[in-house]
């Protein structure tokens, strides 16, 4: 290869460099911008009043105005529809985020409907991955302060495990998929296509608070604010950043500076 076509290739190869990293910087910042965006609106829409049952609609494009809202809702836990959704990590701890259906009470369009609920978090037995950490689960009429959702947590998955959903509850999976739950529930079943997330520790419908189970995990609710992480984006910016700004130097200097010292000497 000539020397003209090398300068040529090496040039090419620091422009798409600097592109690459560049780019990947400023994404890092929309990351960053959006999360505080998303905090602003929570904190916004927490200004607002809280909302009950029958302010729910029970119909997605209705309900996606509702996103971020306080709700305070009534109903019954469905135990059977319970599901652990698999690598959550809280306070620097490997666990589970727990979602069980709440079948809601009247009045309101989504009454007698099963509503998805992240309900907590509860760790992972490190001798035994695939055991079910006991939590509770009171029996009867409760209600439950959350926010509504635009979608339940969600993680990296290499496929889809929703068809352990039809086996016997509580069941762990990666993710839940509306779609799949409806299916394996049956047309006689009706899940609502809100998702909530609840806040505070479930009461009885008189608004008594449940005594402690001895016997189980209690459901930590530690939920990490949308821009709780932005300095991470921030800082992997700076990264890309100065990388870019590094093959920037390295080509100035091995390609324009440095051969123009050897050529004056």
């Amino acid at each position: 290869m000539s020397p003209r076509w090398r300068r040529a290739l090496v040039l090419v190869a620091a422009m798409l460099a600097v592109g690459l990293t560049a780019s990947l910087g400023r994404w890092q910042l929309h990351r960053a911008d959006e999360k505080l965006a998303r905090q602003a609106a929570v904190a916004e829409r927490d200004a607002l009043p809280i909302l009950g049952n029958e302010a729910l609609h029970c119909d997605a494009q209705a309900d996606a105005l509702l996103v971020n809202r306080r709700v305070v809702l009534r109903g019954q836990w469905l135990p059977q529809r319970t599901w652990l959704l698999d690598n959550r990590a809280m306070g620097g701890r490997a666990g589970f985020y727990v979602i069980t259906a709440m079948q809601l009470e009247g009045p309101g369009p989504c009454a007698a409907q099963l509503l998805l609920v992240q309900r907590g978090w509860v760790p992972r037995n490190a001798q035994d991955r695939a055991q079910i950490p006991p939590f509770l689960t009171p029996v009867g009429p409760v209600q439950l302060v959350g926010r509504v959702l635009p979608e339940l947590s969600r993680s990296y998955s290499l496929g889809a495990d929703m068809a352990s959903l039809a086996a016997s509850s509580p069941r762990i999976v990666q993710n839940i998929d509306f779609a799949a739950v409806t299916a394996l529930l049956g047309k006689a079943v009706t899940v609502a296509p809100t998702v909530v997330l609840q806040l505070q520790p479930e009461t009885s419908a008189s608004g008594q608070a449940f005594p402690p189970d001895a016997s189980g995990f209690p459901l930590r609710r530690d939920w990490p604010a949308p821009a709780s992480d932005v300095g991470k984006h921030h800082a992997y910016a700076a990264q890309w950043f100065a990388l870019a700004a590094l093959i920037t130097g390295l080509y100035v200097w091995f390609q324009l500076l440095s051969p123009l010292r050897r050529r004056t000497r």
